[in-house]
């Protein structure tokens, strides 16, 4: 008999001996080999199987996908709440189902319990309601403990900015001169020069440097906090390295600089929904303002990837006008629609019903390689082999692939669900009457993402919108040989 032996010990476990991972490892294979049963191991470790964290179980995904192949006939594990600890008993349930279909049994060191047995299966429901209650009660205290901390002023945990640093002995946060000095030197030039300027001049992320001139962070060097429920300031038990004048002196820059304290939304249709990237590097498109304004009264503002604000960064990209592109991407949008019926049927010859089992395991072998890449960039960059600014694109490449990988590992679970096409689908007169938020909302839910490229686009729908089943669309952006013959008949008029 197979037996998958799982291992995991979440911060709930503190006190538990009996359930350290050391015990875990070395006690259940022995009592499986006692029982005659061939033990095979699934080990998370330190890990939570809370309500949406079992995307971080990698072994316990393994175990399913063995289930599911016929390899396991009983699950041996410390305590049933090992495999589920979701306060909604959803996983929970599925996870009996699943054992209860491909005829799995489940064990602990004192008991066997089998899910397909009707007796069994009440069994295991109420004791993974009583775990569900335990785990809505600790969800409860640990907010409780964590909003008290917070109204306290205690430090909340995590990495502190410079020039803090945390001392686990005294557990406190204490300014290190060194670092002080150095974030001095930046807020110093953050009274008078832009934080593009001070990331060119410190080598800096522009990112970072925001960041450590933000609202928040002023707080933070005061020793302060804003409770954003009650907009009340709260004191915190680290001492101060800003005082509120300085802070102020670098908000107020902040605040005028280039705009005299003017601003407008420079968001185009398009951007800011996590769907437009450049097909350059990957980066995210924005909307760029243009200051000048035509003879016709008119102003165009364009889109271009977020690296045009440092030079030679991704030096093949360009400025598209926001009329061009977004002109282009609703006509294609409105043409898909105009296919109606013949949606449906691609949907039911692709769409519905799709299954990737055969694929899984080759997904969780790339996302572990894809992890293992991004363990070593990051070694790399501690050990001084590379600097944080050239490694920092491939860092964000291959989180953007694990993303990808995550969804596809997560699509293997749930067949796709037919678009509800009435909800979606929208005329160009309809979308006329809309406002430009109801536009945004609009588009977002039609289209998974346009990559943008100098002469071309790329829109991918969630939906299969050709006889061939591809859920891709290719816009031309490039002005074609009669726009530019026009323009000269024009020129020379």
């Amino acid at each position: 008999m197979n037996a998958a032996i799982y291992i995991r010990k979440s911060r709930e476990d503190e006190g538990k001996h009996g359930h350290r991972l050391t015990v875990q490892r070395e006690r259940l294979p022995e009592y499986a080999r006692e029982q005659g049963w061939s033990p095979h191991i699934y080990d998370d470790g330190h890990s939570s199987a809370a309500r949406g964290k079992v995307a971080q179980l990698p072994e316990r995904s393994r175990l399913e996908l063995d289930i599911k192949a016929g390899k396991i006939d009983i699950i041996l594990v410390i305590e049933l709440s090992r495999l589920s600890r979701d306060d909604t008993m959803q996983d929970y349930i599925a996870w009996l189902t699943l054992c209860s279909d491909h005829n799995v049994k489940l064990a602990t060191l004192s008991r066997i319990l089998d899910p397909a047995q009707h007796s069994d299966w009440m069994l295991l429901l109420m004791e993974g309601g009583f775990s569900s209650v335990e785990m809505k009660i600790l969800q409860k205290r640990m907010s409780e403990g964590r909003n008290q901390a917070f109204a306290a002023g205690k430090f909340m945990g995590g990495t502190p900015p410079k020039p803090y640093l945390y001392d686990k002995g005294e557990r406190k946060l204490f300014a290190d001169p060194i670092l002080l000095e150095e974030i001095e030197a930046l807020w110093t030039m953050a009274e008078t020069i832009s934080a593009k300027a001070i990331a060119e001049e410190i080598g800096w992320p522009e990112i970072a440097v925001r960041r450590a001139i933000s609202d928040d962070r002023l707080l933070f060097y005061q020793a302060k906090r804003l409770d954003k429920e009650t907009g009340t300031i709260i004191s915190c038990d680290w001492d101060p390295v800003m005082s509120a004048t300085r802070a102020e002196r670098i908000r107020r820059s902040r605040r005028t600089r280039k705009t005299n304290g003017k601003r407008r939304d420079a968001a185009g249709l398009l951007t800011a929904m996590g769907i437009f990237f450049c097909g350059y590097c990957g980066k995210t498109v924005k909307s760029w303002n243009n200051s000048k304004v035509r003879l016709d009264g008119t102003r165009l503002d364009y889109y271009a990837c977020t690296t045009k604000n440092r030079k030679h960064v991704c030096p093949k990209s360009r400025m598209i006008a926001h009329t061009t592109v977004d002109d282009k991407v609703l006509r294609n949008i409105f043409s898909t629609f105009d296919q109606g019926e013949e949606l449906k049927k691609y949907w039911q010859q692709f769409g519905a019903g799709t299954k990737h089992d055969d694929t899984s395991q080759e997904i969780l072998t790339q996302i572990k390689t894809a992890e293992k890449k991004k363990e070593n960039i990051v070694s790399a960059i501690a050990a001084g082999v590379i600097d944080f600014s050239d490694a920092k694109g491939q860092i964000d490449t291959i989180k953007h692939e694990l993303i990808d990988l995550n969804n596809q590992l997560d699509s293997q679970a749930n067949a796709p669900k037919e678009p509800d096409w009435e909800s979606i689908t929208f005329t160009p007169e309809e979308f006329k009457l809309i406002d430009f938020h109801d536009k945004r909302k609009a588009i977002q839910g039609v289209i998974t993402s346009i990559t943008l490229y100098n002469t071309y686009a790329i829109i991918n729908y969630p939906f299969p919108r050709t006889k061939t089943g591809s859920h891709e669309a290719r816009i031309n952006l490039a002005r074609g040989k009669m726009y530019k013959l026009k323009n000269q008949n024009r020129t020379r008029a």
